[in-house]
């Protein structure tokens, strides 16, 4: 029996010191999402480690903690947004360790990246404090900048709808026009990637000189989701609302 080549994997970058307060500032300035920063944030050696922080407050007991997991995922797309920025090709794995229930996601940097404008741009917004005032009607934005937060935000399992405003029965709170984030199905994973999906777009949306802003508390009654499916012609599962000013 003959055996080709062992093929080894290349060393992955070691984080600097510099390195890491970037990465941590970008986590910490993502969204909150209503539930401040129910997460923690170790990096140290090769590894970027985003954790959920199981004790944190939730903004209601209904959802289960799906706020605290879209708030990890938001903080997950800042540090990687950073790592592009600082030159390195990130690559991140969700949920990898059964043993480490409240690891939410790995982020290495096995090979370096050329940062672009676009990368330069989407950083500096992290950290843009201009705030959103009121949603507008997304007919009202122009189309090639939209499509292009729209596709930002787009990844696999995870979609974005443009809606416009509804209000469910026997709810108070309505859903202001904009962007509707959908995952396949919904479970914690896709929870981490709709933050993720929703901070992606926020940040191309506030780089191209519009306002943004996540609708979440409604999404945490069953019964808002259902109705939104039904009223929309939904596949999928909504989770939050993006909605868009300028």
């Amino acid at each position: 029996m003959t055996t080709g080549p062992l093929l080894t994997r290349p060393a992955l970058h070691a984080w600097s010191a510099q390195e890491r307060d970037v990465l941590v500032r970008a986590a910490m300035n993502s969204y909150p999402c209503g539930v401040g920063r129910p997460w923690s944030l170790e990096v140290r050696g090769d590894r970027a480690e985003l954790s959920e922080r199981f004790g944190a407050s939730s903004w209601h007991p209904e959802g289960v903690g799906r706020d605290r997991v879209i708030a990890c995922g938001a903080a997950l797309a800042g540090v990687v947004v950073a790592a592009r920025v600082l030159g390195w090709l990130p690559e991140t794995v969700l949920l990898g360790e059964p043993g480490r229930p409240a690891l939410v996601a790995r982020v290495t940097a096995p090979g370096r990246h050329r940062p672009t404008g676009t990368d330069v741009r989407r950083f500096r917004a992290i950290f843009d404090r201009t705030r959103h005032r009121h949603a507008v009607d997304l007919a009202e934005l122009p189309e090639e900048p939209l499509a292009e937060v729209v596709r930002t935000g787009t990844m696999p399992g995870v979609r974005l709808v443009p809606v416009r405003s509804f209000a469910p029965a026997r709810r108070k709170q309505t859903l202001e026009a904009g962007l509707l984030v959908v995952t396949t199905s919904d479970g914690r994973r896709d929870q981490v990637l709709a933050g993720a999906a929703m901070q992606e777009a926020s940040l191309a949306a506030r780089a191209l000189g519009f306002t943004a802003a996540p609708q979440i508390s409604p999404f945490q009654f069953r019964e808002f989701r259902q109705r939104l499916v039904r009223s929309c012609g939904l596949g999928g599962s909504p989770q939050l609302l993006l909605r868009l000013g300028r």
